[in-house]
């Protein structure tokens, strides 16, 4: 959103002031999994690249990769599904893939493990995965 005023500097001129104001994209582009039926469907069953975090939020590791993973789910919306599981409500979920230390993400390919992380991770090695998994699917298609 653009606003404009008009403000006077002290050669009397006549002169603007540009304000900018960003207004944040509010399309969700992650979905919530909050059980093993939903993840079946959705990643399990899913075709091309499937990103899924496993986060709690008493996790002070899981709530600072939070913007970072917001971020990578806007900037590779399309080319990749991004999903969380909130570990707290699907304890059978976690227990069942494995998961055990915050956070984790699970990288899919059609419904396969491709690649994971254990822990925090930088915005660039998250990128660099990413990259590299798209790269191999763009490759064998």
């Amino acid at each position: 959103m653009l606003h404009f005023t008009a403000i006077n500097n002290p050669q009397n001129k006549l002169a603007f002031r540009l304000a900018i104001k960003i207004v944040p994209n509010k399309k969700n582009t992650m979905t919530e999994v909050k059980d093993k039926k939903g993840f079946d469907e959705k990643v399990l069953n899913g075709t091309g690249l499937q990103v899924v975090k496993f986060y709690a939020d008493w996790s002070g590791p899981c709530q600072m990769m939070v913007p970072i993973y917001n971020e990578l789910a806007s900037m590779y919306s399309g080319s990749a599904d991004f999903y969380r599981v909130d570990v707290e409500e699907a304890p059978a979920l976690k227990k069942e893939l494995g998961v055990i230390e915050m956070p984790t993400i699970l990288f899919y390919m059609n419904g396969v493990v491709v690649d994971f992380v254990n822990g925090l991770a930088s915005r660039n090695s998250l990128i660099a995965k990413l990259e590299n998994l798209l790269n191999n699917k763009r490759s064998s298609n």
